[in-house]
């Protein structure tokens, strides 16, 4: 496994093979029926109208002008239709049940940004002092040792988003290492998908862009950088306006979910509409982090790169910017939905919300020599990774757990499991 690891063409290979048998193409809930709607509906009525998709009666929609649409940023389901329209004039068709269109598309949309941003964290670590005899170690918690993994098993934008910061830091390194504007560009188009795509993760695009602005003298690379990051953040605001008039999301326009047989007459449930109290929003962050669904018990070596990231700022090593950074969006993107959330992200295995921060917080894996200077230490560290990797493959069966089986996602997914098998 090691040597595997170690080679860049195995590791693609590897990649590759776990991921044709790690996708669930099954349309599981209201979150991917949504958008696959709307990839059908572009496809094979030319239309965001999602009317006369086989999806529509999912609960993930808003109602404009007499027409239903997704509710969800269009750009993720624009890069499905992308793979979908050649599976549809061969004559497949998307819809619930397994699916071999949703197969592809998964493969070619979600798995292909999972193996480039796992090729992009190995790239990474070349610009950090880590140790070559670490690197397989730290590819394979990278890959499959937090719900990052879990959540590339499905259609999701916060897979995308995860892929995409990924990728578009490895670019913002190389550009800062060689002072050169060209990685510029793609730095910011990745910033700038992953924005679009999931659009609180645009406090990255912010972070970074002033990181850049302040270190990489270079106007060129600047101008390259907005250039590319505003393409698909055009494009995303030019779908809102032409949808409901407005380039705002509609998902913060309640009036939207008003029709005939809404699920969201209690508007409390839908976020983004309105803040919550002070009491509610401190209890509701304490649950989201440490309760059934908590965040960081899903996620458990979060207990020590967490700790990572933070030394790295108080000690004033070689990434203490972009460790300010990154501590900053985190703390304002999970401030966000602890202020104007409380369904925990619906039916979904821990946060799912939260997923895009875990590629900035894992990077600061490379410093993991430095917690595992004894024996006692390592033992318990490897602990942690088995315990992760469990609890990331228990996820991976159902991303969008099922609280009818239990209110606690990891018991549900293993009911879930032992209903299949026996």
């Amino acid at each position: 496994m090691k040597s595997i690891l170690e080679s860049p063409k195995l590791l693609l290979l590897l990649l590759v093979a776990v991921s044709l048998v790690t996708i669930n193409p099954r349309i599981n809930g209201w979150n991917e029926a949504s958008r696959m709607a709307l990839t059908q509906s572009l496809v094979e009525h030319h239309t965001f109208v999602i009317d006369e998709s086989v999806f529509v009666n999912g609960g993930d929609k808003v109602f404009i002008n007499g027409h239903f649409y997704s509710d969800k940023p269009a750009l993720p389901s624009v890069l499905a239709a992308i793979i979908y329209a050649p599976l549809h004039a061969f004559g497949l068709r998307l819809d619930y049940s397994w699916n071999l269109s949703y197969y592809f598309i998964l493969l070619f949309t979600i798995k292909a940004l999972w193996i480039a941003s796992i090729l992009a964290f190995r790239k990474v670590l070349t610009f950090t002092p880590v140790r070559a005899s670490k690197i397989p170690l730290l590819l394979f918690i990278y890959a499959f040792s937090s719900l990052t993994f879990t959540w590339s098993v499905s259609f999701n934008n916060h897979s995308l988003a995860a892929s995409s910061l990924m990728i578009a830091f490895m670019f913002y390194l190389q550009a800062k290492n060689s002072q050169k504007s060209t990685p510029l560009f793609w730095s910011g188009l990745f910033f700038g998908f992953a924005a679009a795509a999931d659009i609180p993760t645009g406090v990255f695009l912010v972070g970074f862009a002033i990181l850049i602005f302040l270190n990489i003298k270079s106007l060129l690379g600047n101008l390259m950088f907005w250039v590319a990051a505003l393409l698909p953040m055009i494009t995303h605001l030019v779908i809102n306006y032409t949808i409901s008039d407005s380039i705002l999301p509609v998902q913060i326009f309640p009036e939207h979910f008003t029709y005939d047989g809404s699920p969201w007459d209690e508007k409390s449930l839908l976020s983004g509409v309105g803040a919550n109290s002070p009491l509610f929003t401190i209890k509701y962050a304490v649950n989201c982090l440490f309760g059934e669904r908590g965040f960081l018990w899903y996620n458990p070596l979060l207990f020590i790169f967490t700790g990572l990231l933070y030394q790295n700022v108080r000690k004033k090593q070689e990434f203490q910017h972009e460790s300010l950074v990154i501590i900053i969006a985190i703390l304002v993107l999970m401030s966000y939905y602890f202020i104007f959330s409380s369904n925990f992200g619906g039916d979904s295995y821990s946060i799912r919300w939260f997923v895009p921060c875990l590629p900035f917080i894992f990077f600061y894996s490379y410093d993991i020599g430095e917690v595992m200077n004894s024996n006692r230490s390592k033992f318990g560290i490897y602990g942690l990774i088995f315990l992760s990797t469990i609890i990331a493959l228990i996820g991976a069966i159902n991303p969008w757990s099922n609280h009818l089986l239990h209110p606690i996602p990891l018991i549900a997914n293993i009911k879930q499991l032992a209903g299949f098998l026996f």
